[in-house]
């Protein structure tokens, strides 16, 4: 289904006064309405023309796959006309894009966006879907190393996202203790948040990286159904490290290209310095939260 939801970023100026909008009050009304979403390319509708009266808000819209021909790994675009049946049937209109997958020819972890109710719904090879709220924080891979029972740690105080934040240099990670890593997560039911914060920006690094998960999987040894996100250009301050605002975009494409099965993750920290450009290379845009009047008195590494 899809789901109907204002936004300050993107789509067209919405004229209309919502300031006083509530969405837990029902009684808000903003006029009448044809909503009609159909595939931009050929114009067969999802949801035909479907008179609407009152509120737009967070509302659900069933549609069928019956219009959709062929499964495909290239996301098909879809096109939400809204015309407002008042002042001349003004049209809003935004476009957004729709995977259609095929089954994988390969075993190999699925992860998928729910955007109706948040989080995760996740599976490996011939498991049933899993619903998942990640609920982690960054993993120093030096801490991680200096102990072999912090990871079940870490476990143990509730967390299911293992995120550890790559070194500064080349891919950034000892690929032999991420192995041990990945099946160690595997055993106690994590799940993994690849991170290619410093690398992103080279196709060349993102297919090394991208081939070693698809070797890990597809050969005999255990798969990584682990595997939850794809981490694109996080790192802390990505926008204030003045990145090009084109850079994630273009690694989305790329990484979907080689891996359309998986969401992929951007962290911004400054207020809107061209948020829309770099969020437009996300399915999931974070926030990067610091804790308020910490004492780190106690700690060797950040007091």
């Amino acid at each position: 289904m899809f789901v109907i939801k204002l936004s300050d970023i993107h789509g067209e100026p919405w004229d209309l006064d919502t300031s006083s909008h509530n969405p837990s009050n029902e009684t808000v009304k903003f006029g009448r309405f044809l909503l009609r979403v159909f595939l931009t390319d050929s114009g067969i509708d999802l949801i035909p023309s479907t008179p609407i009266v009152g509120s737009l808000y967070d509302e659900d819209y069933p549609f069928a796959l019956a219009g959709i021909s062929e499964s495909a790994l290239a996301p098909i675009s879809v096109t939400v006309e809204l015309k407002r049946l008042s002042d001349g049937n003004k049209i809003y209109k935004a476009n957004t894009e729709l995977y259609h997958l095929p089954v994988p020819e390969k075993p190999q972890s699925i992860a998928r966006l729910d955007t109706r109710y948040g989080g995760l719904h996740v599976k490996s090879d011939g498991s049933e879907w899993e619903a998942v709220f990640p609920y982690s924080f960054y993993l120093d891979g030096a801490w991680l190393a200096s102990n072999p029972d912090h990871l079940r740690q870490f476990s143990d105080l509730g967390y299911n996202i293992l995120h550890i934040v790559p070194g500064g240099q080349g891919i950034g990670y000892d690929l032999h203790q991420l192995d041990l890593w990945f099946d160690e997560a595997e055993k106690l039911g994590l799940w993994i948040m690849f991170d290619m914060r410093w690398t992103y920006q080279d196709n060349d690094y993102v297919r090394i990286q991208m081939n070693l998960v698809s070797l890990r999987q597809f050969l005999l040894l255990p798969p990584y159904p682990s595997l939850s996100k794809h981490f694109n250009a996080h790192r802390s301050q990505s926008d204030g490290h003045e990145n090009p605002p084109s850079a994630p975009s273009k690694a989305y494409a790329f990484i979907k290209s080689l891996d359309p099965y998986h969401p992929i993750s951007l962290c911004l920290n400054c207020e809107n310095y061209y948020f829309e450009s770099y969020s437009s290379g996300a399915d999931i845009v974070l926030a990067d939260v610091y804790p308020v009047g910490t004492n780190v008195t106690y700690s060797n590494k950040y007091r």
